[in-house]
């Protein structure tokens, strides 16, 4: 074979990764995992040991092909779809190979994606995170009330919303007003330090007596019991935002500096 592609002119190297290709397909076991990237996800399948030819210029040419023992899959074996998105640009530079057959530099990785394994590392992060989101509520329940207010502002400010409200107004029942500049759509803004699940479902029932499309929400650091988010008449919802939830939009809009030091 490669004395083959020498004799077309073409250099030794080349020549020999034209032969490793035709010897990983031929020889191939049936336990090897072949993988491929279209339609923007990642497939992978295991070949049959038989190599079968369709035709061409007599047997030492022409197309071949293994076929594979249950197809090709592009979801992991959690059953989530292995869009390239998904997946590190170490493993995905592959798609723009252009040979036919290489060696996984990455087979680790692409293993653990197509077993749907955790990856140690991002395990320790996301346990990290989560202890960070538990003390960072510990430290936000702690906030004036004026602050966790500014709190509150800074993070609808930080997610895209814009004040146009002043903060603690006249407007009754109601501590701020926000805006989505691209949309335009309104959102009426209720703080609270404390608040049980009657003080959820009066609030709602008093702003469902309003009368508008803005959206509702109700944010409190420290809940008494578990909250339930109330209907109000005509299909609107009483959002409620609490404890950790705080937390984690507030680490997400870089606010955990502040936070410290307005908690000190």
């Amino acid at each position: 074979v490669r004395q083959h592609y020498l004799s077309q002119g073409l250099r030794p190297a080349t020549a020999t990764g034209y032969l490793n290709e035709t010897r990983a397909f031929h020889d191939a076991d049936p336990d090897v995992l072949w993988i491929t990237f279209a339609r923007g996800r990642l497939w992978w399948a295991f070949a049959g040991p038989e190599v079968h030819w369709i035709g061409g210029a007599g047997e030492a040419h022409g197309t071949r092909y293994r076929e594979t023992l249950d197809g090709w899959h592009d979801h992991d074996l959690a059953g989530k779809r292995l869009d390239l998105e998904r997946l590190s640009t170490s493993l995905t530079q592959l798609a723009g190979y252009r040979r036919t057959i290489c060696r996984v530099g990455e087979a680790d990785y692409c293993l653990q994606m197509i077993n749907a394994q955790a990856d140690p590392l991002l395990v320790q992060i996301g346990e990290a995170r989560q202890q960070l989101e538990v003390h960072l509520g510990s430290a936000i329940a702690r906030l004036s009330w004026a602050d966790f207010e500014l709190l509150v502002e800074l993070i609808l400010t930080r997610s895209g919303w814009r004040r146009i409200s002043a903060i603690g107004g006249t407007m009754k029942d109601v501590d701020l007003v926000v805006e989505q500049p691209f949309t335009g759509e309104r959102m009426l803004v209720q703080v609270k330090s404390k608040a049980d699940q009657a003080v959820v479902d009066d609030y709602a029932r008093r702003l469902g007596a309003r009368a508008g499309e803005e959206r509702l929400l109700l944010v409190c650091h420290s809940p008494r019991g578990q909250l339930r988010e109330p209907e109000i008449a005509g299909g609107r919802r009483l959002q409620v935002m609490v404890g950790t939830e705080i937390a984690r939009r507030a680490a997400a809009c870089d606010l955990v500096d502040w936070v410290i030091e307005r908690a000190r």
